[in-house]
């Protein structure tokens, strides 16, 4: 028996951008909080602290008047409410809003405080101390003057951390400081920076990794080999719960102490410029990151799955329906701005719409909710109109859009003699169309041709998902007629479908001639044997016509379809692609639901199983699901569950480049492309991917330039909880 996963409330990180006002102000060194909790940031243009969603500068004080601040380096915020500026010209520190200069002077470029509530300020020209009460003293000693940071160890003895090694001075004897350099005492002896941890453990930041120091101890390191995704370790933050920030090359990596896993916040889904530079974590958990593009919030709140479901369901509602009700990715105006979007022609309208109306289905079965079921219906009707506007009794259209309305994907065009020939060579079943825009006979709509077995896929799965969970009886009539005309028109045309040509679409061939007999479809043999068995199966629940049950039947007896669909070709790398994955996922739920022959099971059950073992790897929900629910064995669902909650709430298609993290390893398995990762990295540290796209490619994504459904998340999710497998 299937113990279901429970949904219970986890932590869901989510981004907020803090951009200064221009490029000078936005190349961020440092960031804190004062002691009113107000942020601040140290820039190459001066100081400022943010005021709501603005960001302000303070007036030059009573010593100060006259003066420009000019470049930051780095920020202090004292306990009792003192912000301390290090600049390139000196120490200043706020009060009552305003700069007020301090000693020393000349660039300061590293502050520190220790516990008692003794300051230290260090520079190229110097290091200096204030104990509380006193003015700044210089601290005599030697060192390398490349001084990059700086904390005390003890009452007698601070920590200085330079370009060339990490030095421990006597604060009071003057003599040479004592350096620590060697692979045996650093990972690196270039030092970023030095951090005092909750237990006086100094984490010390480095271009090798983090070492951890008790004492003149090095207890620990965690650099590239103990999975830090960059070895450039620039600023160390901790958190309430003791977890690790650091702000490194590549964006900044969290290191969980419990888990010792560590994630990693990169690319413009999370951060400006991936160059971050420090990380202040806020009392409420956001960590604030000072970066080469400007400031940015790493938030994160309480979720629950089904709290998430709503959210990503108001996103469809929002931005991802256009008329005639077909659901698509919406293309944003401005890079990464959803405030201007539009839904262009897709290829896969229908596919995505049939999505859509499966999920309605599912949370109308879920939770009797009448929205659901309009949405449903209102889903179901786009699809309708797919078919009726083709003006022929069986074919569908890919898209339509209003008559008047460009074009913007494969426009009418005409081909050379030398273009077909090189169309023919590149693939041998390309099936060239000049005119592939049609304007419908009443003038509304154009309709685009040669709608794919993808195309049909999703709209039978979106029938039978409407017809079984959502449908009233009127509804249902409707959807056995559209069914009966579409796959009966695929039966009548001898197993293809029929373009108004006559002839049949370049993809949508289900013919024993072809999947047989033809070498040019060998690769298609398996996948779409299973598809057809499954079609006929939703035509004969819907209609009980024996036309249905004859086609079944001849396929298996006479051309073999059922030994077809256990010979699984996509075991060949070059053969597989997550496209087939997916839609075999909607089509082992129609061909398990409504299997026409008993007999047929067992063929059933080896070809899904098959199909699941190649992507088992990858722990998609929708795909453990299904196996879960059809093919009589079990996988654990943790790790698929966990999917669900690391996809990221931001859909933006931002790009995500993998190919600098040092914790990954590249695989070229001959056969895929060359590059792929090794490994899965969690779907927050990846490109936006859909279920039918590739995850384990090292770049992913448009720039920002779209914003990507989460129907497919969705589908997943109330998959998960209509099979009872979530809580």
């Amino acid at each position: 028996m299937q113990i279901p996963i429970a949904d219970t409330p986890y932590w869901q990180d989510w981004h907020e951008a803090a951009p200064l006002a221009n490029e000078k102000q936005n190349d961020v060194r440092a960031v804190a909080l004062d002691g009113r909790g107000r942020l601040w940031c140290a820039t190459a243009a001066g100081a400022f602290w943010r005021d709501g969603s603005t960001w302000r500068t303070p007036s030059m004080g009573w010593n100060a008047q006259g003066e420009t601040l000019g470049s930051c380096h780095c920020l202090l915020a004292e306990p009792n409410g003192t912000l301390w500026i290090g600049t390139w010209q000196g120490l200043y520190f706020i009060e009552k809003d305003s700069y007020v200069r301090s000693e020393p002077i000349g660039l300061i470029c590293a502050l520190s405080q220790a516990k008692e509530g003794t300051l230290y300020a260090a520079g190229p020209t110097g290091v200096w101390v204030r104990h509380p009460g006193d003015r700044w003293s210089r601290i005599k000693g030697s060192w390398h003057q490349a001084i990059r940071a700086i904390a005390p160890m003890d009452a007698s003895h601070v920590w200085i951390g330079t370009a060339s090694g990490l030095y421990l001075q006597n604060t009071s004897d003057g003599k040479s400081a004592r350096r620590f350099g060697t692979p045996e005492q650093l990972l690196s002896s270039n030092i970023y920076c030095l951090t005092t941890l909750f237990d006086g453990t100094v984490a010390i930041g480095s271009t090798g990794g983090v070492d951890f120091y008790q004492g003149t101890k090095r207890v620990r390191f965690l650099g590239v080999a103990q999975g830090l995704p960059n070895r450039h370790a620039r600023a160390i933050t901790a958190d309430k719960e003791g977890r690790l920030w650091i702000a490194t090359k590549l964006g900044v990596a969290r290191y969980d102490t419990k888990t010792q896993k560590f994630s990693l916040r990169h690319s413009r889904r999370w951060l400006a410029r991936d160059d971050a530079r420090d990380v202040a974590i806020a009392p409420d958990g956001t960590a604030w990151v000072a970066n080469a593009g400007g400031v940015d919030a790493i938030r994160r709140k309480k979720l629950t799955l089904a709290e998430k479901a709503d959210y990503f369901l108001s996103i469809v509602r929002k931005r991802h329906i256009r008329p005639p009700g077909l659901v698509g990715p919406a293309v944003l105006k401005k890079r990464g701005d959803l405030s201007e979007s539009f839904i262009e022609d897709d290829d896969n309208d229908g596919e995505h719409t049939g999505m859509y109306m499966a999920v309605e289905s599912l949370r109308y079965a879920v939770t009797k909710n009448p929205e659901a079921r309009a949405n449903a219906r209102a889903a179901f009707n786009a699809m309708v109109l797919l078919q009726e506007v083709t003006g022929t009794p069986h074919f569908i259209a890919r898209s339509v859009l209003p008559a008047g309305t460009a074009p913007l994907h494969e426009t009418d065009r005409t081909f050379t003699p030398e273009e077909l020939a090189q169309m023919k060579r590149d693939n041998p079943r390309e099936k060239p169309i000049e005119k592939r825009w049609v304007l419908s006979a009443d003038g509304k709509w154009l309709w685009k041709r040669d709608a794919s077995s993808d195309e049909i896929d999703g709209h039978l799965y979106g029938y039978a998902m409407y017809y079984d969970l959502a449908a009233d009886e009127s509804e249902k009539k409707r959807v056995a007629e559209l069914v009966d005309k579409i796959v009966g028109g695929i039966v009548d045309h001898g197993f293809v479908l029929a373009d108004i040509d006559g002839k049949a679409t370049q993809w949508g061939n289900w013919s024993p001639e072809s999947l047989n007999g033809d070498p040019n479809w060998n690769e298609e043999r398996f996948g779409n044997s299973t598809e057809i068995l499954a079609h006929l199966g939703v035509a004969y629940h819907v209609t009980k016509k024996q036309k249905y049950k004859d086609a079944t039947q001849l396929l298996i007896t006479r051309h073999g379809y059922d030994k077809n669909m256990q010979s699984l070709a996509y075991k060949t790398p070059s053969e597989r692609t997550h496209i087939n994955d997916e839609l075999l996922g909607m089509v082992f739920q129609n061909l398990f639901n409504h299997l026409i022959f008993p007999q047929l099971r067992p063929a059933a059950l080896t070809a899904i199983r098959q199909w699941h073992a190649t992507c088992r790897r990858d722990h998609i929900p929708f795909y453990d699901f299904v196996y879960n629910q059809f093919s009589g064995r079990r996988v654990a669902l943790e790790p698929a569950v966990e999917t669900l909650r690391d996809w990221p709430l931001d859909m933006i298609e931002w790009t995500v480049d993998n190919r600098s993290r040092e914790d990954i390893q590249l695989e070229r398995t001959p056969g895929t492309d060359d590059g792929m990762l090794k490994k899965l990295v969690p779907r927050s540290e990846m490109g936006l991917v859909m279920w039918d796209q590739e995850p384990y490619k090292t770049v992913i994504g448009r720039n920002g330039e779209r914003e990507d459904k989460p129907t497919d998340w969705l589908l997943a999710y109330w998959m998960g909880r209509y099979w009872g497998q979530i809580k």
